[in-house]
Formats: C-alpha cells, sequence, structure tokens
C-alpha cells in the first residue's frame, strides 16, 4: 500500500471550512506503503501497545519541555501519561507485538542506500538501525561511516514509540523522501532497540516522524521541516492515503483523484508539537454520544481509538449486546469492549460539521469467539493518569485522505504566515 507529502512553519490557525483544492498530482511525488498487521486478533498486543503509546506521549511531553522550558498544554498537572515511577525506568513489560503500521521505502547516505520506515505522525525523529545494535538482526543497517555525507552531532538520544524503547547516537546525513532530498536531515542511529523491534515482529527498518518539531528529545527539526526549510516543496504539505490497495504517503501537494468533494479542514496548533485539533461529535448508529472533550491527537503509529472511560463507556452503551471486555489475564487488561459478532456498528466522527463514517469492517477488530468481537474505540489503560484528550489513529485514518498542511494558505498569498492546519475528505 502506498503514500505522498509537503510543507511550512506557523501559527495557530483560524478555524477554516470545506474548500475546494486544485489536483496539484503533477507537482508532486509519493512514496508507495505497505500495511504491516496481525493475521489475527491479539488483544495482548494491542493492550501492550496502548501502554507504549502513552510512554510515547509521556516521553513527548518531556522532551517538549526540556525544549521550550514550559509544561506542554496537554501534560497532566498530576501523575504521568504511563506507570513510570522515576524517568528513564519503564516498567512495560515488552511483548510480541504485531501491530498495524504503514511502512514505505527512502533513502539515506552516499551513495544512497534504501531502508523500509514506519509512518509516524505522534513522534518527530527518523531512526535507522546501526552496526552496533545487536537486536537489530535482520533489518538493513544504516552504517555512517560507509556514507561520505553523514556527520557524526555528538548526541546521545533515548526514543519511545508505541512498540517501545530505541536507544542510539544522533548522526546528519543526506535523506530523500520520494525523489525529494534533504541535505542535512537528522537521524538517530539506534544501538539498541526493544525487543519489538526485531524483524519478525516489525516489518520495517525503521521509523519516520512526521510529527511537528518540538517533540524531539534533543530538539531536532525533523525530515519533513528540513524539505521545507532546503525549498524542497511546491507546497509545505503532505497526504496519507491508507486503504485496502494503492496506499501513499503524498509529498509537496494532493491528489484530489484519491478523495470525494473537498477537504475539510480544522487548525493545529503547531506550538504543541503534535498533530493536536478538535472534532465535533461522535455518533454511533446515528445517535449523537455524550463525551468529556473533543481535544484529539491524529496518530498513525496507532491502531484504535483512545479516550476517557466514561466516554467509550457512553459509545457503547449505543452498541446492543456490549459489555467491557474482561478476562482473568491481566495482559489482556480491561480497557476493550465487546459486541456482538452479528451486530454492525455505524460509527462517525465530524470535523468541521462533516461527518466521516467508520467502515464497519474496520470498527470490529476481530472475534475472540462465543459470536463476540472487540471494538476498535478503546480506553486508555488503566494506571496511567487520564491526559485530557483523545488519540485517533488507524480506525479512522483508513476511512479518509488525510491532509496535514504546515501553511500552505501562506505560500500561495504570498506570506509567510500561512495556517497549520489538517484537513479530512472521505476516500474515493
Amino acid at each position: 500500500m502506498y503514500f505522498s507529502f509537503a510543507v511550512a512553519l506557523a501559527a495557530f490557525p483560524f478555524l477554516v471550512g470545506a474548500v475546494p483544492v486544485e489536483n496539484s498530482r503533477r507537482n508532486v511525488l509519493s512514496i508507495p506503503l505497505s500495511k504491516r498487521g496481525p493475521s489475527q486478533l491479539d488483544v495482548r498486543s494491542l493492550h501492550a501497545g496502548t501502554h507504549h503509546t502513552m510512554a510515547k506521549f509521556q516521553r513527548g511531553f518531556e522532551a517538549f519541555e526540556r525544549n521550550t522550558g514550559k509544561r506542554h498544554p496537554l501534560a497532566p498537572k498530576h501523575g504521568r501519561l504511563d506507570k513510570r515511577s522515576t524517568p528513564g525506568n519503564a516498567s512495560i513489560p515488552l511483548t510480541d507485538f504485531h501491530e498495524f503500521m504503514w511502512y514505505g521505502t527512502i533513502q539515506v547516505g552516499t551513495p544512497s542506500k534504501e531502508y523500509s520506515v514506519n509512518i509516524d505522525t505522534g513522534s518527530a525523529n527518523l531512526f535507522l538501525p546501526g552496526p552496533s545494535c545487536q537486536s537489530c538482526q535482520g533489518h538493513t543497517i544504516y552504517d555512517p561511516s560507509n556514507s561520505s555525507t553523514a556527520k557524526d552531532l555528538g548526541l546521545s538520544a533515548n526514543l519511545t514509540y508505541a512498540l517501545g524503547n530505541v536507544a542510539g547516537h544522533v548522526f546528519a546525513d543526506t535523506v530523500n523522501l520520494g525523489g525529494l532530498e534533504a541535505s542535512n536531515g537528522t537521524l538517530v542511529v539506534a544501538s539498541d532497540v526493544a525487543v519489538n523491534f526485531n524483524a519478525t515482529n516489525f516489518g520495517a527498518d525503521g521509523t519516520l516522524g512526521m510529527g511537528l518539531r518540538g517533540l524531539s528529545p534533543f530538539n531536532a527539526t525533523t525530515i519533513f521541516e528540513t524539505l521545507v526549510e532546503e525549498n524542497q516543496l511546491e507546497e509545505p504539505v503532505f497526504g496519507l492515503v491508507l486503504a485496502e490497495s494503492n496506499s501513499e504517503l503524498i509529498i509537496g501537494g494532493r491528489d484530489s483523484s484519491r478523495f470525494k468533494g473537498n477537504l475539510s479542514y480544522t487548525p493545529v496548533d503547531s506550538g504543541m508539537g503534535y498533530w493536536h485539533t478538535k472534532f465535533d461529535n461522535i455518533t454511533i448508529n446515528g445517535n449523537d454520544i455524550q463525551i468529556n472533550n473533543t481535544e484529539v491527537i491524529i496518530d498513525t503509529g496507532n491502531v484504535l481509538l483512545l479516550g476517557d472511560q466514561i466516554s467509550i463507556g457512553n459509545i457503547y452503551k449505543g452498541i446492543p449486546g456490549s459489555a467491557r471486555f474482561n478476562s482473568s489475564d491481566p495482559s489482556f487488561g480491561s480497557q476493550f469492549w465487546t459486541f456482538p459478532c452479528n451486530t454492525t456498528v455505524n460509527a462517525s466522527i465530524s470535523f468541521d460539521n462533516t461527518p466521516f463514517d467508520i467502515s464497519p469492517d474496520i470498527f470490529n477488530l476481530g472475534t475472540i469467539g462465543g459470536g463476540l468481537c472487540v471494538g476498535a474505540f478503546a480506553e486508555f489503560p488503566a494506571g496511567a493518569t487520564y491526559p485530557g484528550f483523545w488519540v485517533l489513529g488507524d480506525v479512522f485514518l483508513r476511512n479518509v485522505y488525510t491532509e496535514f498542511d504546515y501553511g500552505s494558505n501562506g505560500i500561495k498569498n504570498g506570506t509567510q504566515d500561512g495556517k497549520v492546519q489538517i484537513g479530512f475528505a472521505q476516500l474515493a
């Protein structure tokens, strides 16, 4: 499955409605994306993944505070998103984690060498397996000593993802995305990775963070922002099509043949580092659901929609026969809900007063037996401080064309004050 991108940095945008956009496919490049996922439902892996997702956001908040000197606005005032009592000492068990992910191929170094990377809008760094990484066997290794353009920046880094932790050293090198070259791209060369990143569990070689600046633990410019700063893009946007076929990362513009109607844009607070915005409401089978808040982070590194216990409970009250999934095995968690497999769930999420439907087949993660299936809307894991926002991942993004806009309207108007925003449209 496949992808394409584009960028320009800006301030908090005004609310922008659904507007016509040109098909600028002639000016953009794309990276084909493949999907890696489990052959059958694995609730243990999903449960472990939510803990790692919370740890990823906690580390992002900590990096934001170090980089800016300010507490992240979404960070809990008391407690932590993860269950760690001491920074740097993860208590989350490492589990085989056959999670869904979308990955494509990039080129790094001189001479260039191809690497497959997982696309993650919830993080900000590129990492690749390095020559000293004993747990990276089976992956294509990036060796900076073999690249004439590699520069050692003299920094070490520890990164946290939904799959676990990555430790390594920071280099700069030439990074090529779909034919667009960042001549001074920053990357982490991994010396140690969690077991979930081994070749059996992790289908890509590394991860390409597509979040906004401010999340990097060493305050690095993202690869995409480097393309913007080096004037490699016609428009500062990238788009994602996560479909059953022909998925792609679209770079530098958009492909209007991949979506219906117009893109509906909502503002993004670029000062938060994440693709953070607000949705209007959630409906289940045509009925509005009472929810506690509408702040949401768009995260391709996550499969589910994650929300607070009360709101998720209200969602499943609208599904006849649903019940909390309880198990005597703690590795399953109690954050998931089941519903009768013969029940069709019609869910939608609205942005800018435009509802976007979620396919019943995508909402249904699979069966646990006894005629019961697991839903893709889940609670934040027990033991973590409720963060006050939602996390929206694969369950929604597989239904829409998503455009991540760093400020294209500013470029079109000949100014530098473009508004960072995110746009959605139903897939064609």
